[in-house]
């Protein structure tokens, strides 16, 4: 077995998911003159249904392209908007010097999850990908974390570590599987119910230094 294993989520944990979308919305907007408003408050909504979003963008606004179609747009220029961020790299990069193994769990569609850790330039930084598509369950299931460990050599305890922005998908899931927690909050506070993350960091840049002086 190997020791000191830590696990990513990918959206909004190691690329700036928000972010992305915020700019494919206003492009969308200007487009199909669909309100920017509009389409921020609905990918809350239907943040894991994008099929029911672009229905809803066609039934609403009257938006012209069949829905397949937009989908697939979609899909192929969200991680087109990926920037590589030098911070991230170098924090993988200081903890795979130390010894860590890492992976990427995230949930989405093979061809999109894969194409933003290239365009992020993540790929070289990680020893394995995990994605839900791929393997057929989504966290916060156990099996898609287990699978990630027995990936890296390793088995479920506390020595392997989930990091990510989701306390219902990332904490509650690897708390099941028996994994420390680390929740990147982004400056959020932790709601009074619901998973308990057992620490918090605001960005992930910051989970190196946790996992160097807390976690080693």
């Amino acid at each position: 077995m190997r020791d000191r294993v830590a696990l990513f989520d990918l959206d909004d944990t190691l690329i700036p998911r928000r972010e992305l979308f915020e700019k494919w919305a206003a492009e969308f907007s200007t487009e199909h003159d669909v309100p920017l408003e509009w389409l921020l408050n609905a990918d809350i909504e239907h943040a894991s249904r994008r099929v029911e979003f672009f229905e809803l963008a066609k039934t609403t606004f009257g938006v012209r392209p069949p829905v397949e179609e937009l989908h697939a747009q979609y899909r192929q220029r969200m991680p087109q908007l990926v920037e590589p961020d030098p911070q991230v790299g170098a924090m993988l990069a200081s903890l795979r010097e130390a010894g860590w193994r890492l992976g990427v769990v995230t949930n989405g569609m093979v061809d999109n999850q894969t194409n933003k850790l290239r365009q992020a330039e993540l790929n070289d930084l990680v020893d394995t990908v995990v994605i839900s598509d791929a393997v057929g369950v989504w966290k916060p299931d156990a099996r898609i974390f287990r699978h990630a460990i027995t990936r890296l050599d390793s088995a479920p305890g506390p020595h392997v570590v989930m990091v990510g922005d989701s306390l219902e998908h990332d904490v509650a899931g690897a708390h099941v599987t028996g994994l420390t927690t680390v929740w990147v909050s982004h400056g959020r506070p932790l709601p009074r119910s619901g998973p308990r993350p057992q620490h918090t960091v605001g960005t992930v840049t910051e989970a190196a230094g946790l996992l160097h002086s807390v976690l080693n």
